[in-house]
């Protein structure tokens, strides 16, 4: 199996390749990706150009290409809301044009990568599959318009399926160290903010007012192997499904308060942070009930928020 993963070069795109016992060919155009794929991935084929039709198709062309794991667009939720068009024109647009090379060259198997996000703001946790969808941001309605463009697609052809994996916060850093979050630019995310605060910068805290025991947000993690296995998984299973929907996280909440506290503890550090206002559409509590996906395919994550926090903090300090 030759399998082709776009956004590969990003944070969780590097961790599928570097654990898939398939061969990988990478699509990526290094616009969030700083990673030395040469020294970190030296058995994965990459192209860096952008997810256009033209490209792919001289992928699908050259490679025997039998899966699409397709990761790669923007993902700010707050530049998202800045610049809406901007999203809505690269998110959708490249997967249609993934999906329309991937029909042409009957390519019939994707996994999508998906996100919490297309959950909102007012559903109750623990969120569930079932749940009605819905976008309180313009990045996360692009993962729900995707999202229905693939279900369409299976419906209308009849050898393809897919799966869209619905994400929640990944943290966490491959053992050895060679990878991490450290995308392009200032981090946007959590845990790269909380190990920054350790070497000087002050983290903000967005809220302390919520209605949790510690009046700060509470989410779910899961850690990046632990959401890179599942990947795999989902690989090895596609023949059993013609589409459907899966949460992947610990299915277990924590506040913000909580992870710092933890990483501190884990690490023997301390984090420098303060408070400020509540974020616009922020939810005060959001967990996934993962108990789909573990009854579907008997499996559960390994990593405990201890061990995402500690590998956290042993790659970067160790780059």
């Amino acid at each position: 199996m030759t399998i082709l993963i776009t956004g590969g070069l990003g944070y969780i795109g590097s961790h599928i390749s570097k654990i898939a016992n398939e061969k990988v060919v990478i699509i990526d155009n290094q616009s969030n990706s700083q990673l030395n794929y040469k020294k970190k991935l030296p058995n994965a084929e990459v192209f860096i150009e952008d997810l256009k039709y033209k490209n792919v198709c001289k992928i699908f062309k050259n490679y025997n290409i039998d899966t699409v794991i397709h990761l790669a667009g923007l993902k700010s939720v707050n530049d998202s809301i800045i610049s809406p068009l901007e999203y809505y024109s690269n998110n959708i647009i490249s997967s249609v044009e993934l999906l329309q090379a991937m029909i042409k060259f009957k390519i019939n198997k994707l996994i999508f990568s998906s996100s919490a996000t297309v959950y909102g703001n007012k559903n109750k946790s623990p969120l569930k599959e079932d749940f009605l969808t819905q976008s309180i941001n313009p990045y996360g309605h692009t993962k729900i318009i995707i999202e229905d463009i693939i279900q369409n697609c299976c419906a209308s052809y009849s050898n393809f399926s897919a799966i869209s994996l619905r994400y929640f916060n990944p943290i966490g850093a491959h053992s050895d160290g060679s990878l991490g979050d450290r995308p392009k630019g200032r981090p946007l995310n959590l845990m790269p903010l909380i190990v920054d605060s350790v070497f000087g910068k002050k983290l903000t805290v967005f809220g302390n007012d919520y209605p949790t025991a510690d009046g700060t947000c509470l989410r779910d993690y899961i850690h990046v192997m632990d959401l890179a296995e599942a990947h795999l998984i989902c690989l090895k299973n596609l023949n059993n499904i013609k589409y459907d929907t899966f949460n992947v996280g610990l299915g277990m909440g924590i506040s913000v308060l909580e992870l710092i506290k933890t990483f501190e503890n884990a690490n023997k550090v301390k984090v420098n942070f303060e408070f400020g206002e509540r974020r616009l559409g922020d939810a005060a509590i959001s967990y996934a009930d993962t108990s789909k996906f573990k009854n579907r395919f008997n499996w559960s994550p390994k990593y405990n928020y201890k061990s995402m926090c500690r590998d956290s903090w042993s790659q970067n300090k160790n780059n």
